[in-house]
């Protein structure tokens, strides 16, 4: 479970970095989901803490990029209809 979840909080970092955000934060979900199970069975090392860690910023920092470009797209619809005399 832990090195899944360190698999999953690197995957979900340069994701969200560099090719798709929204498969960014859904696999920092399943990261963190992973983290949990990891620590309810017991693990506390190293390995689940970063994977916790990079997974949380990956879901952090995916749903501040979400957001910016949802307020992007309306913004850009305003300017359009606005020109278009809307």
């Amino acid at each position: 479970m832990a090195i899944a979840c360190m698999v999953l909080g690197i995957a979900g970092l340069v994701f969200t970095l560099l090719i798709n955000t929204l498969l960014g934060v859904i696999m920092g979900i399943v990261g963190l989901v992973l983290a949990g199970k990891a620590r309810r069975l017991g693990f506390v090392g190293g390995m689940r803490t970063a994977g916790f860690v990079m997974s949380l910023i990956s879901v952090i920092l995916g749903g501040v990029l979400l957001v910016l470009a949802l307020v992007a797209v309306i913004v850009a619809v305003g300017v359009v209809g606005i020109g278009a005399g809307l």
